[in-house]
């Protein structure tokens, strides 16, 4: 009997060590989160008056991304402690809580379990100092108000202290942040007239103390007597008021380059060289942002101090260091054109210079037409430097060559081009399509409506009033239309300012894309409404 019972026992111990030797392997994934099992005191709870709370779950849990994830609603000065312990999530309050106010910790997506990451979605630990639990709620969408898409991980922010400063220098009663999709929910809420302010908070202070964060508000405080659904606030930064000098580069021999923070007409650059000489040619990008300096000699100075004003106001000195002549080797330069194999109909051909032009002879330039040579027109642009527009209507499936010798340029530093030449077919009517567009509207400031393909804006025109607009010779793919409201008739979108309670310019699109085919007209008919 003792040796069938040690052979049992042998048995049964080989098996057990089988069982713990192999591992499990198939199976389904987990994808379920964890579950909270119970909380100490209880979510939901009223009276609240513990400095400690402890919520266990039924697997074991870790934290990610904590910080960009926690909100607490009424901000805590103080942030609570976050622990995890096994299946235990611990908070420790670290400041005196508020008589019957309602509080809100929401962890996001920040508790997922050990083994897949599975997220508990929103979870929220509720409790309330007084006898009851605020239960109103106030939610929305994030837009981005130039571009109108939804925006992710902005604060909204409520006041119940109604003063234009205060998201400078208080921080909010209650607080939500924008998800994935652009929307926020402020829950717990009681009653009350609160201001609503949204902001990109930079520093992770919930306050707007940076010039660069984007702010959204609402024009008039709120009043919650009932939940609120459905509000959309349109994000945007605030034009600086304080101008500066970005940088200042001198990477090219000859050119000197000065970035501005913004846009200015009324910049004046001024040297610390004395001489009577004409020092440089002065250029300005389109949007007076970028200004250039293209040096016509630098004598016998090896550096010289730059002064940047706007208007009376000193902005900047900046020593730059000039590139010697002996690193410059050219003896002429290359012109660019954006002539391509098959070029478009309706499109203006140009020709642009790497420097300013101080001689110009267009009248050697050659253009064939089916070897048939043509008299052109060609002027320097009114609004891009350096490039040279052809005026000229090409005809369709044509052969055409153009042929600018060396020499028809010649630069500031006295070099002249390298011979351009180029051949190219232009397309057929028929690679063409049309859009006709019949635009109504119930106001009757100006408009700036936009044409893009592609997300590349194609065409811009100014209009008031309902108008009927063709665009012909659009080459085939996705296009979009825009309108922007320009209420100071500036020609521009203009963005808001908050202190002055002025919104940003109204931006409308259409609602979505228009494809455009070969041969193909397409009619549409846009009414809007503010």
């Amino acid at each position: 009997m003792r040796v069938k019972r040690f052979t049992y026992l042998i048995f049964a111990l080989l098996i057990y060590g089988c069982a713990q030797v192999v591992p499990l392997s198939g199976g389904d994934k987990d994808e379920t989160p964890p579950k909270e099992l119970k909380s100490s005191p209880e979510n939901k709870s009223t009276y609240f008056a513990a400095n400690t709370i402890t919520i266990e779950f039924d697997e074991f849990i870790k934290l990610q991304n904590l910080q960009q994830q926690l909100i607490i609603s009424p901000v805590m000065e103080k942030k609570p402690e976050v622990s995890i312990k096994g299946k235990k999530l611990i908070i420790k309050l670290k400041e005196e809580l508020t008589p019957n106010t309602t509080y809100s910790i929401n962890f996001g997506n920040a508790i997922v379990d050990i083994t897949e990451n599975n997220p508990i979605p929103n979870f929220k630990y509720v409790f309330s100092t007084g006898s009851y639990l605020d239960s109103l709620s106030f939610s929305g969408s994030i837009v981005d108000a130039f571009e109108l898409k939804t925006v992710d991980k902005i604060y909204v922010m409520l006041y119940d202290e109604l003063e234009d400063s205060v998201p400078m220098k208080q921080l909010p009663r209650y607080v939500a942040i924008s998800d994935k999709s652009g929307d926020f929910s402020v829950t717990n809420m009681a009653h009350g007239n609160y201001k609503v302010f949204a902001l990109q908070d930079i520093n992770s202070n919930y306050k707007y103390d940076l010039p660069n964060e984007k702010i959204a508000f609402m024009d008039n405080p709120i009043k919650i007597d009932s939940s609120l659904t459905h509000q959309h606030l349109f994000l945007f930064e605030e034009k600086q008021d304080n101008q500066y000098v970005k940088k200042v580069e001198h990477k090219e021999f000859g050119k000197v380059v000065f970035y501005l923070n913004q846009p200015s007409e009324n910049i004046t650059i001024s040297m610390n060289i004395k001489d009577k000489i004409r020092w440089y040619v002065e250029e300005r990008n389109p949007t007076n942002d970028t200004i250039i300096h293209w040096l016509l000699g630098v004598g016998d100075f090896k550096e010289a101090e730059y002064y940047i004003s706007e208007g009376k106001k000193h902005l900047d000195t900046t020593t730059v260091s000039f590139i010697p002549a002996s690193k410059f080797k050219d003896t002429s330069f290359v012109l660019h054109s954006n002539i391509t194999t098959s070029f478009d109909l309706n499109k203006q051909l140009f020709i642009s210079t790497p420097r300013p032009i101080s001689v110009f002879n267009s009248s050697i330039i050659i253009l064939l037409e089916d070897s048939t040579p043509i008299h052109v027109l060609i002027e320097e642009s009114k609004t891009h430097p350096r490039k040279y527009e052809l005026n000229y209507k090409f005809k369709e499936k044509t052969n055409y060559e153009m042929l600018v010798p060396s020499g028809v340029f010649q630069d500031i530093l006295g070099l002249k081009n390298d011979t351009l030449r180029s051949s190219f077919t232009t397309k057929s009517d028929v690679d063409y399509g049309k859009i006709i567009l019949k635009l109504t509207t119930n106001f009757n400031t100006s408009y700036i409506l936009q044409l893009f393909k592609s997300n590349t804006l194609f065409k811009e025109i100014y209009f008031s009033g309902n108008q009927t607009i063709t665009y012909d010779f659009l080459p085939a793919g996705d296009y979009q239309l825009h309108l922007i409201v320009d209420e100071n008739d500036n020609k521009k979108w203009d963005t808001g300012d908050y202190l002055k309670k002025k919104q940003p310019e109204e931006m409308i699109h259409y609602q979505k894309a228009i494809k455009i085919r070969p041969n193909w007209d397409n009619e549409i008919i846009w009414n809007i409404k503010l």
